[in-house]
């Protein structure tokens, strides 16, 4: 995959959101398309469209780390290690982005303005983005693999 920044910044320009981004790069590394998931991930753009709720580079990097580590069928189990890596990456963000350390709703970060501020959201997003594959390879998921089922 090219340049992991130039692709976050390509992928805004390209009208993906924060959330959907997150996706767009797993999806990247292990070399498959699914645009229905990524059409459903627009529903957490924005904190689902509401300023009150979680920022959509936060619900979208806990979706990415169920893509590598999820239950996707009857006959699978969730990897224990995604609650884990979900209470790391949820502590990380609160501390790095959350408004007083701690709130980490879409109007809390960017103080309520009408629409996100690509100056203030992608910077967000990539080191978001850059954590959450930290966190994976930290915990033995190797990126470029995917799920193994």
């Amino acid at each position: 995959m090219q340049d992991l920044e130039s692709a976050v910044m390509e992928w805004g320009q390209q009208g993906f959101c924060c959330s959907q981004i997150m996706l767009l790069a797993g999806l990247a590394f292990t070399e498959k398309e699914d645009s229905d998931m990524i059409a459903a991930m627009n529903g957490l753009c924005r904190g689902g469209f509401s300023r009150r709720c979680t920022c959509g580079a936060l619900t979208g990097a806990l979706c990415l780390m169920g893509f590598y580590a999820g239950k996707g069928s009857p006959a699978e189990e969730r990897d224990p290690r995604l609650e884990v890596m979900a209470t790391e990456l949820q502590d990380w963000f609160a501390k790095k982005w959350g408004a007083d350390g701690q709130l980490v709703g879409c109007g809390d970060i960017l103080g309520y303005v009408v629409e996100p501020e690509p100056g203030r959201c992608y910077p967000m997003v990539l080191e978001t983005l850059v954590k959450t594959l930290q966190l994976l390879e930290e915990h033995d998921f190797d990126v470029r693999k995917g799920r193994s089922s």
